[in-house]
């Protein structure tokens, strides 16, 4: 371990790639120099996942929308999913015509249980839509041979594992519908940006004549997002953040300033919506499929670089019995978005690292369970996800963030707990 000194932070979050003035060109010309990109990106998909079926689309969460649609019925809707995930992927759920059904999670991988998946199951179910986050789901083959006793559709969505595999197989071919984001904090980050693949030739006719109902671009959406990543880039860069943002970001936290706070959080304000909204029914820019394309080939130094940020959080703080930690292994099952940790006294735990000058925060993802939304479709039984969402801590893994940051992380969780 490095010596106990004082050191700014590096903020929890950044743009993996943002082309700034490439991406005003391509405004400006109106793509004139990217034409054939999409079809060019959707070949590599094809070619990459060895899957025929492959579409590429303007949002992540647009995937959701398309694999429901395409697999309910009329008297088969269900779709159990985790509560763990962003508000809007559970919209997508039911502008589709679907009914979600919450499933408990498993407290340490925070990933869906095989279990709680049983205990809600019924004939009325046509699928289980699994998220994969900083870990791949830890019940994963127990749940496709679940979902191929009771001929239900497993629906992956890989919007934070872009390029994880296991058994030399990519997440994302291991259901039978899956699902890809390249929005602006991403692993391949572009203004916004999709995939949907699948194995299922009938489904992917049904995704196809959906999408063939979106006609034009999201020049609006882009725009803004162009704007924001504009924003966040400068907010976010080195000295500016260590020594301007930074202080902004814990006055915020420390005063709970909404305002400031907000800035910081995706989707700070949760909304039901139970038809899809007129500004998604878009299709995915050239612009968009070149930012993709140029991105393609770090993606494998950046997983790695993020495995070993994980790595050096897991093995000096494995032993800290207060925390609950993910498991490590070394291979590329795991995408390490972040490496997160739970502790049960968790708002003095991050109210220490923010005053001795971390950027930390808590899971990006909510509790949709609880969420009065979508209070039609609370599951009262759930109990880990409650716990998991009021005790977790975000580490950052990512590619730039530098192992001195992560260091300075583990030295001072260990001196909380008196562990040096």
């Amino acid at each position: 371990m490095s010596e106990f000194i004082k050191m700014r932070p590096n903020p929890r979050q950044k743009i993996y790639k943002f082309y700034l003035i490439k991406n005003l060109l391509h405004f400006i010309t109106f793509n004139l120099f990217n034409l054939n990109k999409t079809k060019i990106l959707n070949n590599y998909f094809k070619k990459h996942f060895g899957i025929k079926n492959t579409l590429c689309i303007n949002k992540g969460r647009l995937g959701a929308y398309l694999a429901i649609k395409a697999c309910i019925k009329p008297n088969k809707n269900k779709i159990i999913l985790s509560p763990f995930t962003i508000f809007d992927i559970v919209n997508m759920v039911i502008c589709a015509g679907g009914v979600p059904v919450f499933s408990d999670v498993d407290k340490k991988s925070i990933t869906i249980d095989i279990n709680s998946i049983e205990k809600v199951y019924d004939d009325k179910v046509a699928g289980i839509l699994i998220t994969h986050t900083h870990l791949i789901n830890k019940d994963i083959n127990k749940i496709i041979n679940f979902t191929k006793k009771n001929n239900i559709y497993l629906i992956e969505d890989c919007a934070i594992s872009f390029g994880t595999k296991t058994k030399d197989k990519f997440v994302g071919t291991l259901g039978d519908i899956s699902f890809f984001s390249f929005g602006i904090f991403k692993f391949i980050s572009s203004l916004n940006g999709g995939l949907i693949m699948t194995k299922d030739d009938s489904i992917y006719n049904k995704i196809l004549s959906e999408h063939k109902k979106f006609k034009s671009h999201d020049y609006r959406g882009l725009l803004k997002n162009y704007i924001k990543s504009l924003f966040v880039t400068v907010a976010t860069n080195g000295m500016v953040f260590k020594f301007f943002t930074s202080y902004i970001v814990k006055l915020g936290y420390k005063f709970n300033i909404k305002f400031i706070n907000n800035f910081s959080k995706n989707d700070p304000n949760p909304y039901l919506q139970e038809q899809l909204p007129e500004n998604y029914k878009k299709i995915i820019s050239l612009s968009q499929s070149d930012n993709i394309l140029k991105q393609l080939k770090y993606y494998k130094k950046d997983l790695n670089i993020r495995i070993e940020n994980a790595k050096l959080y897991f093995e000096n703080l494995k032993d800290i019995n207060d925390l609950i930690i993910p498991k490590f292994q070394h291979n590329f099952e795991n995408g390490w978005i972040n490496f997160p940790i739970q502790y049960h006294k968790r708002d003095k735990l991050i109210n220490y690292l923010y005053e001795n000058d971390r950027d930390l925060a808590i899971y990006f993802y909510r509790n949709c369970n609880e969420l009065n939304i979508f209070k039609k479709y609370k599951n009262k039984e759930l109990k880990n996800i409650r716990e998991v969402v009021n005790n977790i801590i975000l580490l950052p893994t990512y590619p730039h963030y530098g192992k001195n940051q992560v260091i300075r992380n583990i030295e001072l969780i260990k001196k909380f707990f008196n562990h040096e």
